[in-house]
């Protein structure tokens, strides 16, 4: 496996605007640690720190500004060597501002090596009025490892009335599995040309959010029991299906943030006890 993952060249004179971190975790006495670690302004990390005996180690992606505005362009490696256990997330809500030109793009780049877990749950994403976002994500994951990611995108400052009122909001996915593509997505929301909350799209929800779930454990049966679980679940339409191989996708509409977090908070508690044998941690953001 290979030790550096950067993809993109850490020369860069667009300093504030090129937000790089790359970070290489490893298993030492049963407890994972940074093995090495680069940020470049404004990405960074919190110091790290553990919740419990698992060895599980918890990290806190920073952003010092307000927000992403136009023309930054933010890109995260990071690489779990064989046994390492990750819970990563960020401080707060993405916020993304109006942009009077040009984008702001964020990249994602994560390697999850043998009977690794990579636990990946940043805060809801909020696009502006005027606000344009391009996301990219790919995940490639080895034998024995485990995954789950978690995202949650907001209609705009919904308190405000502003709803769908951003210019675009695109982003891919892509998960590997032994060098295998087992899960692609493209989500593309033009407000200006389609409304989301149209039929056929969101269908009058405005709040959507997914889990993705990735281990050679992940069966019709785990799915067939998270579909169920969302059928309860109050305020919210959801379900849960199977990937091409070895994955489940958890999605969820919600005119509600607060109801939408909550369904997938308990589709993630289910999973993490069926397969990793492990109830939810109890997360500390304050």
């Amino acid at each position: 496996m290979r030790k550096k993952l950067i993809k993109y060249s850490l020369n860069t004179t667009r300093i504030g605007k090129e937000g790089r971190l790359y970070i290489r975790l490893a298993m030492k006495d049963g407890y994972t640690y940074i093995a090495d670690s680069y940020g470049l302004i404004p990405l960074k990390i919190a110091k790290p720190f553990y919740l419990d005996s698992t060895g599980e180690i918890f990290l806190y992606v920073l952003n010092p500004t307000g927000g992403i505005v136009q023309g930054d362009r933010y890109h995260m490696d990071v690489l779990l060597e064989p046994g390492a256990q990750a819970f990563i997330t960020s401080q707060a809500a993405t916020k993304v501002y109006r942009m009077e030109c040009d984008y702001a793009s964020a990249t994602e780049f994560f390697e999850v090596g043998e009977g690794a877990l990579l636990e990946y749950f940043p805060e809801p994403i909020i696009p502006f009025a005027g606000a344009r976002f391009a996301g990219e994500m790919e995940v490639k994951l080895n034998q024995g490892s485990t995954a789950f990611i978690g995202e949650v995108l907001f209609p705009g400052r919904a308190k405000r009335g502003e709803i769908f009122e951003y210019d675009f909001f695109n982003r891919k996915t892509k998960v590997f599995y032994q060098g295998e593509i087992v899960y692609y997505d493209w989500l593309d929301l033009r407000p200006k040309e389609i409304k989301p909350d149209s039929f056929g799209i969101f269908e009058g929800y405005t709040h959507y959010g997914q889990l993705m779930i990735f281990s050679n454990a992940a069966d019709r049966n785990l799915s067939d029991l998270l579909h169920v679980l969302l059928q309860n679940v109050p305020g919210i339409i959801g379900g849960a299906s199977l990937t091409w191989k070895h994955g489940i996708i958890v999605r969820a509409l919600s005119s509600s943030g607060i109801h939408l977090t909550r369904a997938l908070t308990e589709c993630w508690d289910l999973a993490r006890r069926k397969l990793i044998g492990r109830s939810l941690p109890k997360i500390r953001k304050y």
